[in-house]
């Protein structure tokens, strides 16, 4: 039995795919999503967390121990919310991907030897598994940028160029 991976992910990568609109696509990606109870709340104006699993994104809570955790790397990294610092800890417990598009955060998980990725690569996914068209993801990427997501522009538009190309 081929297991998925499991791929904690945080508020940015929602955030994007929801400016996108094609939140509810991201979930056919092959990957198992989780995300915790702060990173939920963070989209609850959007989605409730039953809407959330009912997309098949599973919110867990942080345990006490977890929650010692965050204040402690908090004082060490004062740069990441208690969000970010829940979902790469869940990462790091759970030997997960953490999909995040915070910089200062994929910098400490490249520290702690755990595997990241972003936005983008989810878009490309979607595209390889046939999933998502060239066209609707190139749609979706020039949507998030209209609605100024923190986005590597230059990148993105090599994307957006290659899929309206039919690549």
């Amino acid at each position: 039995m081929n297991k998925k991976k499991i791929g904690i992910i945080d508020a940015t990568i929602l955030l994007d795919f929801i400016a996108g609109d094609i939140f509810d696509t991201l979930f056919s990606v092959p990957i198992d999503f989780h995300t915790s109870d702060f990173v939920a709340d963070e989209v609850s104006k959007t989605y409730s967390f039953e809407e959330l699993e009912g997309f098949g994104l599973q919110v867990l809570e942080m345990s006490e121990e977890q929650m010692l955790e965050i204040e402690y790397l908090q004082g060490r990294h004062p740069e990441l919310s208690p969000g970010d610092l829940s979902v790469y800890i869940l990462a790091k417990s759970l030997d997960a991907l953490l999909i995040s598009g915070d910089g200062p955060l994929r910098e400490m998980a490249e520290t702690q030897k755990i595997e990241y990725h972003g936005t983008l690569w989810l878009l490309e996914e979607l595209v390889k598994g046939d999933l998502l068209s060239f066209e609707d993801a190139a749609s979706a990427l020039e949507t998030m940028l209209d609605s100024k997501r923190w986005l590597p522009r230059g990148e993105c538009e090599k994307m957006i160029k290659r899929w309206r190309s039919g690549h």
